[in-house]
């Protein structure tokens, strides 16, 4: 059998040759198989093979003995092997089964099999029934160290037979794979944790073969798709997609770049319902570099879309509601530079939105006042205060004219308290304030015309009582 370990194929051999054991119908010499150093020599008999005229040019590897080879492949092989005889117990065994047991000649020698394997190990090798199949491969178990700590190894037992087919000893050959059922074990929690985490998953997770049928899924997907294991298992994973979507899908050429993170597109539920989804994709490759399948990664993003689409369109009546408000409207950085303004400001200003986006407002506040605007401003973005009040301030208009308006300032802050923009409305008061002037003219001028009206009559007043004063004392009748 190709399968076999190399050294039962050499016992194998050894044995057909008639090497192994004494065989009457040639010339044998009886000699010693000489263990590792310090063994116990096992009794073992060669064969004289009759030299045959017909025979090949040797080898320099045929000149070396079948015991000289056989006891080389022994000493230096990688693996523990042991010889047993008929009573199952040890008669030989190369040098690494003393390292792999950590015992020495003493503890080994006509050693029992059977203690060398915790009892429950050693009746499940008894149920194996290898005296009677003749061999068994690659049988794991567990075998004990000198210090009594068991250890996980990799065991394959072969039946020895003399020349008349009597059973004779065994041979068995011992990996050590310890690190092996570590890295097992590792594997299967990693495996644990990786099939918690895929079937646990707040998003959809489907993975298909090469074909792009699906063949696996969590059950998230079954949620969102509304579908179950009837309608998933080899469905083609492009019935989930609009044919559009589809296509728009196979233009990103995935297979070629590997990977595709954060798509959006379109699924189809169960009951044909589209559904907004980001997907990443991920091909899978076998060790020969060739697709074997692929993960998809799909996140329902259908409520983000609909607020999209609710900011979009509140944008949009606030961008209306700011352009067309019938008072002037600007924006400010934190830093004082315009951002935007309405098409009242611009009105009111004389300019366009291009001249002024991203020159300070206080470029267009009067000189006589720039330097108090400019401290009052930094003042309210250090205050951390929603709205400050309303301030007159005088203004100039791109052809020089001043003018008076009352500025109401509303701030925008982030998650940290931190400003990141300025809403200011102006109302434009010069013309009242002109008005406010005039009237004010008018009232000093009533003031004064009844100043002096008051000071005539009240003059009359004094003659009058005067001149009756004058008549009484003529005894006269008075005559006012």
């Amino acid at each position: 059998m190709t399968d076999e370990p190399d050294i039962v194929q050499i016992l194998r051999e050894e044995e057909r040759l008639g090497t192994l054991q004494s065989s009457p119908s040639t010339a044998t010499d009886t000699t010693m198989v000489s263990p590792p150093s310090g063994h116990q020599k096992t009794p073992q008999t060669t064969t004289s093979k009759p030299t045959s005229r017909y025979e090949p040019k040797r080898t320099i590897i045929d000149l070396v003995s079948p015991q000289e080879k056989f006891e080389t492949i022994f000493e230096n092989f990688s693996v523990a092997i042991t010889l047993a005889d008929n009573e199952e117990r040890i008669v030989s065994w190369n040098k690494y089964t003393e390292e792999l047991l950590n015992m020495q000649e003493a503890d080994l020698f006509m050693k029992p099999v059977r203690t060398l394997y915790p009892h429950e190990e050693w009746e499940k090798i008894r149920k194996e029934n290898v005296r009677q199949k003749g061999i068994r491969y690659r049988m794991e178990t567990k075998m004990i160290r000198k210090d009594h700590g068991a250890f996980d190894v990799d065991l394959s037992i072969c039946i020895l037979k003399g020349f008349k087919g009597e059973l004779v000893g065994s041979v068995a050959i011992i990996t050590d794979i310890t690190e092996l059922k570590k890295v097992e074990k590792e594997l299967k929690e990693s495996e644990k944790k990786y099939r918690t985490i895929f079937d646990n998953s707040a998003v959809a997770i489907t993975m298909t073969d090469e074909h792009e049928r699906i063949i696996s899924w969590n059950r998230y997907a079954e949620l969102l798709l509304g579908m179950n294991k009837e309608d998933l298992l080899l469905k083609p994973v492009r019935d989930l997609y609009p044919e559009a979507e589809w296509k728009k899908i196979r233009s990103q050429h995935i297979r070629q770049k590997g990977m595709q993170h954060h798509l959006e597109t379109k699924i189809l539920k169960k009951n044909n319902e589209q559904l907004d989804v980001d997907i990443s994709l991920s091909v899978l490759k076998n060790h020969e570099d060739r697709v074997v399948g692929s993960i998809g990664v799909m996140k329902d993003i259908s409520a983000r879309k609909r607020i999209e689409k609710i900011l979009e369109e509140s944008e949009k009546k606030f961008k209306l509601l700011y352009e067309k408000a019938p008072v002037p409207y600007h924006t400010l950085s934190p830093e004082g530079s315009i951002t935007d303004v309405n098409e009242k400001w611009c009105q009111a200003f004389g300019y366009t939105k291009d001249e002024v986006c991203g020159k300070s407002i206080f470029d267009f506040i009067s000189e006589k006042e720039k330097t108090s605007a400019q401290k009052s401003f930094a003042q309210k973005i250090s205050e951390g205060k929603s709205y400050t009040g309303g301030r007159e301030r005088e203004y100039l208009t791109k052809n020089g004219e001043k003018k008076l308006f009352v500025a109401h300032d509303f701030f925008l802050f982030d998650e940290t308290g931190k400003v990141l923009s300025v809403y200011t409305t102006m109302e434009d008061i010069t013309e009242n304030k002109q008005i406010e002037q005039a009237l004010k003219v008018k009232v000093n001028e009533l003031e004064r015309y009844k100043t002096i009206t008051v000071n005539r009559e009240m003059k009359m007043m004094e003659l009058k009582n005067e001149i009756n004063e004058l008549y009484i004392k003529q005894n006269q009748k008075p005559k006012y």
